[in-house]
């Protein structure tokens, strides 16, 4: 019988980092800043500036489930991640297919909600209207989130594993001091 032991899998470090960054960016400007404000605009441009090193690592440096080109789902993936979830398995290292296509709406609305953001305060974003794009992209991204958040709880749940833990800091056992003997 295979073991159900979850692999010990964790994302790099600039993945993490600029997993919490756009978190952060993300959930500061939606729930505690006003629009318009300086900090506002200086965490929207940090969205930006944090997902385009995410993209560029992904397509340079970075290794295994880390590159842009292992998160493009098949079909295959999807079959496999519901046999996953109704063998309640442990997940898989990385992403699996649906997580991949969140991964990529997720980076898609986070920079067009913040594009329109800066788009609106130019003279033609202002005659077409980018506030209206703004607040919809707003909308679609609290939207992506719930459902980021929802699917992560229920994933964990289904595969009895803590998916959280694979993006939060790793924990360096700490090693005993070495006894020197004196003679």
């Amino acid at each position: 019988m295979p073991s159900r032991r979850a692999n010990p899998f964790r994302w790099d470090a600039l993945v993490r980092l600029t997993h919490w960054g756009v978190a952060a960016a993300c959930v500061a400007n939606l729930w505690f800043n006003e629009a318009g404000e300086t900090w506002h605009e200086r965490l929207g441009y940090l969205a930006i500036i944090l997902i385009s090193v995410r993209l560029g690592w992904g397509l340079s440096f970075a290794r295994g489930h880390a590159r842009l080109s292992a998160l493009i789902p098949n079909r295959v993936e999807f079959r496999q991640q519901a046999a996953a979830l109704r063998e309640r398995t442990p997940p898989a290292p990385g992403h699996h297919g649906s997580g991949k296509l969140a991964v990529w709406a997720l980076w898609l609305i986070i920079l067009a909600t913040a594009g329109s953001g800066w788009f609106q305060n130019t003279e033609l974003g202002f005659e077409l209207g980018a506030d209206d794009w703004h607040q919809w992209c707003t909308w679609a991204l609290q939207a992506m989130i719930a459902l980021h958040l929802g699917a992560i709880v229920y994933t964990s749940w289904c595969q009895r594993n803590n998916l959280v833990a694979r993006m939060l800091p790793t924990r360096r056992r700490a090693t005993p001091a070495r006894q020197e003997t004196h003679s």
